[in-house]
C-alpha cells in the first residue's frame, strides 16, 4: 500500500520536482536487496538447470545411453 502511495503522488511529476526526502542516499536497503536478490534469483536459476542435469542423466542411466 505504501508503494501506491507513493506511486499516486508522485506519477504526474518530473523527476527534478520529486522531493529528496525519498531518496535515502546513506541506506544500505538497496544495495542489501540488489544482492540478496541477485544470488536468490541466480540459486533457482543454477537449480532448474541442475534439475535439468539429473532428468537428463537418470534418463541415460534408464536406457543405457551417455
Amino acid at each position: 500500500m505504501a508503494m501506491r502511495k507513493f506511486y499516486s503522488e508522485i506519477k504526474g511529476l518530473k523527476v527534478t520536482e520529486v522531493p529528496n526526502h525519498y531518496i535515502q542516499t546513506n541506506s544500505i536497503d538497496l544495495p542489501y536487496h540488489v544482492c540478496f536478490g541477485g544470488m536468490a534469483f541466480s540459486y533457482l536459476v543454477a537449480l532448474l538447470e541442475e534439475r535439468c542435469h539429473l532428468k537428463h542423466q537418470e534418463h541415460a542411466k534408464e536406457h543405457g545411453g551417455h
